[in-house]
This record gives C-alpha cells, structure tokens and sequence, in this order.
C-alpha cells in the first residue's frame, strides 16, 4: 500500500477512537442520570408515605 493510504488509515482510527470515547462518556453520563433520577423517584416516595 503507498504511504498515502497508511497515513489515511491511521488518521481513521484515530477518529473511530475517539467518537467510541465520546460515545463511552455519554453513555456513562446517561446510567449517572438514570442512578440519579431512580434514587429521586425512591425519595419522593418515601416522603409521599411519610407524609399520609
């Protein structure tokens, strides 16, 4: 393969590296978010009972 060609492919994996970053990033902020909003709905319901 010519150096042309190498160097494209390099540079596409390095792109394909981080896009999978990016995508481990927000998949990790999407779970924080899930942890956060099911531990809200477990105090709103605790506080609901507190409450009757």
């Amino acid at each position: 393969m010519s150096q042309k060609y190498l160097i494209r492919i390099a540079e596409l994996e390095r792109l394909l590296s981080e896009q999978a970053e990016a995508l481990r990033q927000k998949d990790q902020q999407l779970s924080l978010v899930e942890e956060t909003e099911a531990f809200l709905r477990s105090a709103l319901t605790r506080a609901e009972e507190k409450i009757e």
